[in-house]
C-alpha cells in the first residue's frame, strides 16, 4: 500500500497549530501591552513598574505562537512562493537556453517535424485537414 507524504491528520494538526498560534500570540500581546502600559504609567511616579515582569512571561508565548502560526500556514505559504517564482524559473530558463529548456523546464522550442496533411482545404477557415476528414480540425465545419 503506498504512504501519502505527510502526517495521517494533517488537516485537523494543521488546524490545531493554527489555533494555538492565534491564542498564543493573543495572550502575548495582552501580557505585553499591559506591562507596557504600566512601564509607561509608573514613569511619572516614584515607584518602579510593578507589572513590567509581564513582559518577560508573554516572551514564551510569542515565541510558541509564532512557531505555531509559521507550521500552521507552511503550506500555504509554500503553495504561494512556487507560484511566484516558477513562471520567472521557466521564462528565465527559456530565455538562457535559447528555447532548449534546462532539465525540461522552459523548453519553448519544438522540434517535432509539423504533420503534413495532403487533404482538401475548408471551405470556412482554410486549414488543410487529412485526406479522410469529413470534418474541418480547426473550425469544425462541413469539408465536401
Amino acid at each position: 500500500m503506498p504512504s501519502t507524504p505527510g502526517f495521517a491528520n494533517q488537516p485537523a494538526l494543521r488546524t490545531t497549530l493554527r489555533v494555538v498560534g492565534v491564542v498564543s500570540m493573543s495572550v502575548a500581546l495582552v501580557l505585553i501591552a499591559v506591562a507596557i502600559t504600566d512601564f509607561f504609567a509608573s514613569v511619572d511616579t516614584m515607584q518602579g513598574p510593578t507589572k513590567f515582569w509581564m513582559f518577560f512571561l508573554a516572551m514564551p508565548f510569542f515565541i510558541v505562537g509564532g512557531a505555531g502560526l509559521q507550521w500552521g500556514f507552511l503550506g500555504a505559504a509554500a503553495r504561494y512562493g512556487a507560484g511566484e517564482t516558477m513562471p520567472v524559473v521557466k521564462d528565465s530558463a527559456s530565455y538562457l537556453s535559447d528555447g532548449q529548456g534546462v532539465l525540461g523546464v522552459g523548453r519553448t522550442v519544438d522540434d517535432r517535424p509539423a504533420p503534413t496533411r495532403t487533404g482538401p482545404f475548408c471551405s470556412t477557415c482554410g486549414v488543410r485537414n487529412d485526406d479522410d476528414a469529413k470534418f474541418c480540425d480547426a473550425c469544425g465545419a462541413t469539408i465536401g
